[in-house]
């Protein structure tokens, strides 16, 4: 009678911890908090277009690739806006820069882009964007 009551406490136990966390809960997006206030007009794969505030590239304020065989980065304050060509696993993001300069690099299709909207927090992968044009950094409001 012990062994089972000691039993059904044990699986009681198991069902409470099992229960405690979130355990992969993917309902609210956390935007990573950049050192920059960028303002963008983004364009999705669907024409859907949004204006965002605090927008990152994987939470930082440049754009990450390979041009050839070498990484680059790009502080978006050269950046005029960004066109995004999908293959396979990988991006070709056609960058306009400020001085009426293009570059071609090399991007992650999985990497994740943040932003904040009127109405909410957005989180969108790279293969997800056709366009990204940039307005510039407005102050952070503390």
């Amino acid at each position: 009678m012990r062994s089972r009551l000691y039993g059904v406490l044990f699986i009681w136990m198991c069902c409470l911890a099992l229960g405690m966390g979130t355990m992969g809960d993917s309902s609210s997006i956390k935007t990573p908090e950049p050192d920059k206030n960028f303002t963008v007009t983004l364009v999705d794969q669907d024409d859907v277009s949004m204006e965002l505030e605090k927008f990152s590239f994987a939470g930082q304020t440049y754009l990450i690739g390979k041009l050839g065989k070498a990484d680059l980065s790009i502080d978006f304050e050269k950046i005029r806006s960004i066109l995004f060509v999908m293959a396979e696993n990988q991006a070709t993001a056609i960058v306009s820069l400020k001085g009426q300069a293009q570059v071609e690099l090399t991007v992650e299709n999985d990497t994740p882009c943040f932003g904040t909207s009127s109405f909410g927090d957005v989180r969108i992968d790279v293969r997800n964007i056709k366009k990204v044009i940039l307005h510039g950094r407005k102050q952070l409001v503390e």
